[in-house]
């Protein structure tokens, strides 16, 4: 489908304040087409800073987690900790292991560590893995969960049952019955009944302000070592499990501020798994860019794919001995999970088109031969070309009468409350769902499948206008040939970090393809683009050579859609990345 262009409506008095806090005309144009955000400090979203920093105070239930874990701590109790198996609950394993271990001086012998198995044992805190953390030896008595644990109100009830404290940090959306009632304590920013000003951070950074409060209070009494690491030393863990979940960096001054912070501490590679990664890396530096292009895909293979322990055991490497061999197991699993993810999309996409075709405003798709842990990357892709919230459901394993989907959503419809409707209608069919506006996860009964496609594209069509339905692309404007230099690159690259509802800024231009060819696995498409006053630049265009024929591309004059890269081929020169363009008639 032929994506809408939009120009970025920008917000002038917010452009005007910016202005006169010292920031430049451009940036500041470009920062005010963006969602706002809620700090009083205007400077904050150009030049985020720790001392920006919401305090975890606000948090409901913080004083008495903070209390229970240094009760633990001092008592030398076993202390679980059980996270998600994405990148956001990989990375807050890591916070939480390494603030124990190295911070607070627990004994290794004393943490026990649990991730679900995505296809074997499904998403959140779930029965399967509450019988694991029951029979493991020795049985925690404090289980710390991250990144998930809100929904799971009945797992949690049987660990209390079982004299287990559980105190959950989470960042998705508590169900419509409210948080976990059976939990000691439930740390989460999404909660109605919670002071905390930001609900947009991800799942690692809850965990590592529970861990900033605990290691507030034991300075307070004395109970921190000398010369043990700070607190600010895990936020390379955060930046990555921020990126690579997609929550906002423009609405959340945290996010910036810690993604920000944390890209600082990866590039002094001072820790052994960024020291093997930094290989892959084209450019001198590693970005908010390869966090979420390389380095979140690489550890989110090993959820995908295994149990997600391989990604912990890398990120929590003691040298690059112990590293490098992990980072070879991640990048294998990344290649595999590539081509499957090649095979679902391709399959995805003609049952959606024919969805699409018929009518529907919203596509549901089960993929009979799909994976279930790779069926959120393939419902993303179709999300953006199709322009429409989309479903992906695969088989369950081990159980032939159940499927589980991945949902990803336009900004129009948020997902989760969509969700709970339909839940409340058929719960008989609905047997667990869970997630945010963005992105979600939910498991039925296969044969109510049709029927819950039906609730879904009805609830669906009462949240949008049809006429907004559709693959959209925002622009900040266009720009004039002499405009575009490393000069204007290096403005640009002040307002990292980049990411979701803070995208990098993407401009039209007129030029002429030359010199095209098919590069990679032959749908990419490398070419020099020839402007209006003859400069020419380098471009690649990603899936650009798909259906195309390239022999009648030479010479064919186009409206692009751009952003400004780099590359550091005999020295720094501009590159064009090409994310859409227009043919503007026979040459």
């Amino acid at each position: 489908m032929q994506p809408q262009i939009i120009q970025r409506e920008i917000d002038f008095d917010y452009q005007k304040l910016l202005e006169q806090s010292g920031i430049s005309s451009r940036i500041a144009k470009i920062i005010a087409a963006r969602p706002k955000h809620a700090h009083a400090i205007p400077q904050a979203s150009f030049s985020p800073k720790l001392q920006y920093l919401t305090s975890p105070l606000g948090l409901k239930d913080i004083q008495k987690a903070v209390d229970r874990l240094i009760q633990a701590i001092d008592n030398q109790e076993i202390i679980g900790i059980e996270t998600d198996h994405d990148c956001d609950g990989q990375t807050a394993h890591a916070v939480i292991f390494s603030a124990l271990k190295d911070i607070f001086g627990v004994p290794e012998k004393n943490i026990r560590s649990y991730i679900g198995h995505r296809m074997k044992e499904g998403y959140g805190l779930s029965d399967a893995v509450c019988d694991r953390i029951l029979q493991d030896q020795p049985r925690p008595s404090v289980l710390i969960t991250a990144d998930n644990g809100s929904a799971d109100e009945l797992r949690i009830a049987r660990l209390k049952a079982e004299n287990m404290d559980v105190i959950v940090t989470d960042h998705h959306e508590v169900p419509l019955a409210g948080a976990p009632q059976s939990a000691y304590a439930c740390l989460n920013p999404t909660r109605e009944d919670c002071d905390f000003e930001d609900p947009y951070i991800a799942g690692c950074m809850v965990a590592w302000l529970f861990m900033a409060a605990v290691n507030q209070k034991l300075k307070l009494e004395k109970k921190i070592k000398p010369n043990v690491p700070s607190l600010g030393s895990l936020l390379d863990f955060v930046a990555v499990g921020t990126i690579a979940d997609c929550v906002s960096l423009s609405r959340s001054i945290n996010n910036r501020a810690v993604v920000q912070a944390g890209l600082e501490k990866i590039n002094q590679l001072s820790r052994p798994c960024w020291q093997a990664i930094k290989p892959l890396i084209k450019n001198p530096k590693i970005t908010s860019s390869d966090c979420g292009f390389l380095i979140g895909p690489l550890l989110n293979s090993d959820g995908r794919l295994s149990d997600a322990f391989g990604s912990v055991s890398f990120l929590l490497s003691n040298s690059l001995e112990e590293a490098a061999p992990w980072a070879k197991v991640l990048h294998s699993q990344n290649e595999t999970r590539k081509k499957i993810q090649k095979k679902m999309t391709e399959d995805a996409m003609q049952l959606a088109k024919q969805q699409v075709d018929s009518g529907k405003v919203s596509i549901v798709l089960f993929l009979p031969e799909g994976h279930a842990g790779i069926h959120g990357i393939s419902a993303s892709r179709i999300k953006d070309l199709f322009g429409r919230p989309v479903i992906i459901f695969s088989p369950k394993e081990g159980e032939l009468e159940i499927i589980t989907g991945s949902a990803r959503s336009i900004d129009e419809i948020h997902l989760k409350e969509i969700l709970d409707q339909v839940a409340q209608k058929i719960p008989e069919i609905v047997l667990k769902h869970g997630g945010h506006k963005g992105a979600a996860g939910v498991g039925i009964k296969k044969s109510g499948l049709e029927i819950f496609a039906n609730y879904f594209e009805s609830e669906v069509l009462k949240k949008i206008n049809i006429k907004n339905i559709g693959p959209k692309i925002w622009v900040d404007g266009c720009l004039e040939p002499e405009e575009i230099n490393l000069n204007l690159l290096d403005q640009l690259q002040e307002l990292e970090p980049f990411g979701r509802e803070f995208e990098a800024p993407l401009f039209q231009i007129q030029a002429k393809v030359n010199s095209p060819r098919a590069v990679g696995d032959g749908s990419h498409l490398q070419c020099e683009m020839v402007l209006e006053n003859g400069d020419v630049h380098k471009s690649i265009f990603f899936g650009g050579a798909v259906n195309q024929d390239l022999s009648r591309l030479a010479g064919q004059p186009v409206q692009a859609i751009i952003e400004l890269t780099e590359n550091y081929f005999r020295g720094r020169n501009l590159n064009l990345l090409i994310r859409h363009w227009e043919l503007l008639g026979e040459k």
